[in-house]
């Protein structure tokens, strides 16, 4: 069951990834945890060299370490893609280390679970617009220089993207869709840069902690969620996602309602337990 839901096609064989990314640099968003931590190790280990880019130094220089210990070699580059000035910044500092660049994971991104009207005094649309879409935008448009032709631009996105509108996930989803719009957008205006959007089900990270449901959901783990995200350097592909999830967005068009209702009927459900407790 858990292989049949999880299935999103992936790059398993390390000889091809290696013979597409060795020795070249690759750029990895989010990188001191999760999948983009995963993502960074498995290019590292296939001989690229890895640009890694997160908020905290400190995990960043221990995944730098690992990368290093099975051979690859990595470049430590602390930032917060909320601040523009950082953004900035980093970007300065990839450009000096790599002038040019097989290509862009772009995974960094953050997830609140909370009602609309709850998450409205925390600013949670803002804050959620910032680190997953605006902040990514403006730091792909400043290495701009560094993607040639045959860089890829890989945009790590989620399957919630796709389908309707759900309860409590506004901003996240929101956000998510927003962005894998842009970048698509984008890209096709940069001659011979290839874009590639990897939708990915539920992968097991401390980003899905804090939701209780999750934890007896089947996820996939973050090494395989990175041999997903890696297929676009192998493979000359736009879209990576789930075999079912065409379905679930032609319903989402055909019986938005339907849809809707269902998850209507779950939050309705879920908020009767919580006044239980």
């Amino acid at each position: 069951m858990r292989r049949a839901l999880l299935s999103p096609p992936a790059c398993r064989d390390l000889s091809a990834l290696r013979a597409a990314v060795a020795g070249r640099a690759v750029l990895v968003t989010g990188a001191s945890s999760g999948v983009g931590e995963a993502t960074a190790l498995r290019l590292g280990a296939a001989g690229a060299t890895v640009l890694l880019l997160a908020r905290r130094e400190e995990r960043l220089r221990e995944v730098a370490a690992r990368v290093g210990a099975a051979g690859g070699r990595a470049v430590v580059i602390p930032a917060d893609l909320s601040d523009p000035a950082s953004v900035d910044g980093a970007a300065r500092e990839v450009l000096k280390a790599a002038p040019v660049l097989a290509g862009v994971v772009s995974n960094a991104g953050r997830s609140v679970r909370r009602r609309a009207l709850d998450g409205a005094p925390r600013a949670d649309l803002e804050r959620l617009l910032a680190v997953n879409v605006t902040g990514p935008a403006r730091l792909l448009l400043a290495l701009r220089p560094a993607l040639v032709a045959g860089s890829v631009v890989v945009n790590v996105s989620s399957v919630s993207a796709r389908h309707v509108g759900a309860p409590r996930w506004g901003a996240y989803q929101g956000s998510k869709a927003a962005f894998d719009l842009w970048v698509q957008a984008a890209v096709a205006e940069w001659p011979g840069v290839r874009g590639a959007s990897v939708y990915l089900p539920l992968v097991r990270t401390p980003m899905i902690a804090p939701t209780r449901a999750y934890r007896f959901l089947p996820a996939l783990s973050a090494p395989e969620a990175a041999e997903v995200v890696t297929l676009p350097f192998v493979r000359s592909v736009v879209r990576v996602a789930p075999w079912w999830l065409p379905g679930v967005e032609v319903a989402g068009i055909v019986c938005p309602g339907v849809l809707a209702r269902g998850l209507a009927w779950a939050e309705r459900f879920e908020a009767c337990l919580e006044r239980r407790r």
